[in-house]
C-alpha cells in the first residue's frame, strides 16, 4: 500500500494518540501538582481509610470473609467514595475522573488488593454502564443504593468460550411471547462479586445484536456457582454466573437492543485508566513497605539499602513509578476537558461522556498495560530486597506479587490493549485523524527545532522529538508493507504499541518536569528521573526501531532504513551517566522517608 494514499492534513485535531505528532510543551499537561484542595483532601481522606481500616484488616479479608469485605465497602459509601462517578442527579457526588482516579490510586495504600477488586468491580465496571447508558428511571432506581453500597453490584461479560473476543458470547436474550419480558439462557464466568451482588450487569444477543441487561439477584433461574480457588485476591468473589429461563423486565435492557458493544467497550475503557491508577497506588504503598524494611534489615555490618545495587533498585522503582504517575493523570486530565465540552443540560450528556473517554482508548490502555507491568517490577524489585522473607507469606511481598498477576489479565488482557493501542494508531492514520504523513515530512527536512535555548533537560527535548520521529518512520514503513493487514503482524503490532507507550511515558514526564520548573526551583532528583528515563528508553526504542525495519525491509531497502534511524539514533544518544543518578535518587528517597 502506497503511504501518499493515507495521509495529508494541515491541521492537528485534539484526539488521542495525537502525543505521537505534536511537539513537546505545545500545551500544559494536567499532574499532580495540579490537584485542587478539595481533590488533596479526599486524597488524604482515601488514604488515612486505607491505612486505618483496611491495612490492618488485610489477612482477614483475603480469608475470604465476606462481612470484612462488605462492611468497609458500605463505610466507602457513606464517605462518598463510591458516589464519585454518579450524578448529583442521582444522589452522587458527579466530580471529575481525576477525582475518580485519585480514589482509585490512593485506595492502593491498604496493600489489599481483594478489597480494591471488590471496590473498584463495584463502583466501577459495575455502576458505570448504568451511568452512562442507563435511562432515567433505571438511574432513578439504581444509582442512590449503588452509591451507599446498599446495592452491590457485578458485571458480567466473560463466558467460558468467549474471554478476550466477548462478542462471540453465546448467552441469548428472547423476547417473551408477551413482549414483557427477555428470556436469558447462558453462562458468566469468573465474576468478581458474584456471589455478593445484588446486581448484574449482563450481556447477551438478541437475534444476533450483543446487548446489555440489568439483572436483579432474586431473578428465578439466576444461580451462582463455587467460589474459584484463585492465585491472588483471595478474599474478592469470584464465582460462574448461570442463566437459566431468567425473565428480564423489558425496562432493564440497557440501552438501546444492539448497544451492548458500545456499553461493554467504553466500560472498559474506564476500567483501564482505573486499573492504572490502582496499580499506581500498590507500586508507592510496595515501595514504602520495601523501604522500610531494606532501612532496617542489616547485612555485613550495614543498612542492606546502602548497598549500591539495591540503590540501583529503589531508583528503577521510583523512577518507573514517577512515569506512570505522570501518564495517568495526564491521562485523565485529557479526558475531563474532554468531557468538559460536553452540554450538561443535553439529555445525552452521559453517553457523550462515555463518548469523550474512548476518544482517549489509545491512552487507557498504556495506563493499563504499563500500570500493571510496572506493578509486577516494582513488587519482584520489592520481593528481591526482602531476600527469602520475601517469598514468606507473613511479609507483604508476596501477597503483591501473586495479586498484581490478575492485573495483566483484568480489563482485556495485555495482549489485546497493545492490539487496541496500535490498531487504533493504524485507524488514525488511515482516517486522516494524525498528521503521520505531514509529520514524516516534515522530519524528513530536518526536524523541529525545540527551545533549546532553555537550559532544563534541552538534550531530552530533542532526544524525544528524534525519538518520535524514529517511530513515525518505522510506523509508516510497516503500513507500506503491510496496511489494513498490519493487525495480522500481531508481533510486530504488540512492539509498535510499546514504541508508542515508551514514547507517551517520556514525553508526559518531560512535559511534567519541565512545567515544574517553569513555576518552582529546580528539584535535582526529578531532573534525575527525567535523564535516566529518557536516556534508558531512547535505547530501548532505538532498539525496537531497528528490530522492526530489519524484519520489514530487505536489500537496499533495508540498508537505506537503517541508515535513516541512525539519524535519528544521534539525537536520541546520551552521554548520560545513569548510575550516578540513581545513587542520587535512591538518596533522596532515603532522605524523604
Amino acid at each position: 500500500m502506497d503511504s501518499a494514499r493515507y495521509i495529508e492534513r494541515t491541521h492537528i485535531m485534539k484526539t488521542g494518540g495525537d502525543f505521537l505528532t505534536k511537539q513537546i510543551c505545545t500545551e500544559e499537561i494536567f499532574t499532580r501538582e495540579k490537584f485542587s484542595p478539595e481533590q488533596e483532601e479526599i486524597a488524604k481522606t482515601v488514604e488515612e481509610f486505607a491505612r486505618e481500616r483496611i491495612r490492618p484488616n488485610k489477612q482477614k479479608i483475603e480469608k475470604y470473609n465476606k462481612d470484612l469485605s462488605l462492611e468497609p465497602l458500605r463505610e466507602c459509601g457513606e464517605l462518598g467514595l463510591l458516589s464519585v462517578d454518579i450524578p448529583e442527579k442521582y444522589e452522587g457526588l458527579g466530580l471529575d475522573k481525576v477525582t475518580s482516579a485519585i480514589v482509585a490510586e490512593t485506595l492502593g495504600f491498604g496493600l489489599c488488593a481483594s478489597f480494591s477488586t471488590t471496590m473498584g468491580a463495584h463502583s466501577g465496571i459495575g455502576t458505570l454502564p448504568i451511568v452512562f447508558f442507563g435511562s432515567n428511571s433505571q438511574k432513578e432506581k439504581y444509582l442512590p443504593k449503588l452509591g451507599t453500597a446498599e446495592l452491590v453490584s457485578a458485571y458480567c461479560l466473560t463466558e467460558p468460550e468467549s474471554g478476550s473476543d466477548a462478542l462471540a458470547a453465546k448467552s441469548k436474550a428472547v423476547l417473551s411471547e408477551d413482549g414483557q419480558n427477555y428470556v436469558l439462557n447462558g453462562t458468566k464466568q469468573f465474576i468478581t462479586n458474584a456471589s455478593w451482588a445484588d446486581l448484574f450487569i449482563i450481556f447477551a444477543t438478541v437475534t444476533g445484536k450483543f446487548t446489555g441487561f440489568i439483572v436483579e439477584r432474586n431473578s428465578a433461574g439466576l444461580s451462582i456457582g463455587p467460589e474459584e480457588n484463585k492465585m491472588g485476591i483471595k478474599g474478592s468473589s469470584t464465582c460462574t454466573v448461570y442463566l437459566e429461563n431468567v425473565h428480564v423486565p423489558v425496562e432493564n435492557v440497557l440501552g438501546a437492543i444492539g448497544q451492548g458493544a458500545a456499553i461493554a467497550f467504553n466500560t472498559l475503557n474506564i476500567g483501564r485508566f482505573k486499573l492504572g491508577a490502582a496499580t499506581l497506588g500498590g507500586c508507592k504503598a510496595a515501595i514504602e513497605e520495601t523501604l522500610q524494611y531494606a532501612s532496617e534489615r542489616r547485612q555485613f555490618g550495614q543498612s542492606i539499602r546502602n548497598f549500591d545495587v539495591i540503590k540501583g533498585y529503589f531508583a528503577d522503582m521510583s523512577i518507573r513509578t514517577f512515569a506512570l504517575d505522570s501518564i495517568i493523570y495526564k491521562t485523565v486530565g485529557l479526558i475531563d476537558d474532554a468531557v468538559s465540552e460536553i452540554d450538561e443540560s443535553s439529555a445525552t450528556y452521559d453517553s457523550g461522556v462515555a463518548e469523550a473517554i474512548e476518544s482517549y482508548a489509545i491512552e487507557a490502555s498504556i495506563c493499563k498495560v504499563v500500570g500493571s507491568e510496572t506493578l509486577w517490577f516494582v513488587a519482584d524489585k520489592g520481593l528481591q530486597i526482602y531476600g527469602g522473607y520475601g517469598f514468606i507469606e507473613e511479609y507483604p511481598m508476596a501477597s503483591v506479587l501473586r495479586d498484581n498477576r490478575i492485573d495483566r489479565i483484568f480489563e482485556g488482557t495485555n495482549e489485546i490493549n497493545r492490539q487496541i493501542i496500535s490498531g487504533y494508531f493504524l485507524k488514525k492514520a488511515l482516517m486522516e485523524e494524525l498528521p503521520i504523513r505531514e509529520k514524516i515530512k516534515e522530519n524528513g527536512n530536518g526536524l523541529a527545532g525545540t527551545d533549546d535555548h532553555l537550559d532544563v533537560l534541552s538534550k531530552e527535548k530533542r532526544g524525544i522529538e528524534a525519538a518520535k520521529a524514529a517511530v513515525l518512520y518505522v510506523f509508516n514503513e510497516t503500513i507500506c508493507k503491510y496496511g489494513q493487514d498490519l493487525p495480522n503482524e500481531q508481533q510486530i503490532g504488540s512492539m509498535l504499541s510499546d514504541l508508542f507507550s515508551d514514547i507517551y511515558l517520556v514525553d508526559s514526564v518531560l512535559k511534567r518536569v519541565i512545567q515544574k520548573f517553569a513555576t518552582s526551583e529546580v528539584d535535582r532528583n526529578w531532573l534525575a528521573i527525567a535523564r535516566v528515563f529518557s536516556a534508558e528508553k531512547f535505547y530501548e526504542i532505538s532498539s525496537s526501531c531497528k528490530k522492526i525495519v530489519s524484519s520489514i525491509l530487505e536489500n537496499k531497502d533495508l540498508e537505506n532504513g537503517l541508515r535513516d534511524l541512525n539519524t535519528f539514533d544521534k539525537k536520541m544518544h546520551l552521554t548520560t551517566n545513569v548510575f550516578e543518578l540513581k545513587r542520587q535518587i535512591a538518596d533522596n528517597l532515603y532522605e524523604k522517608n
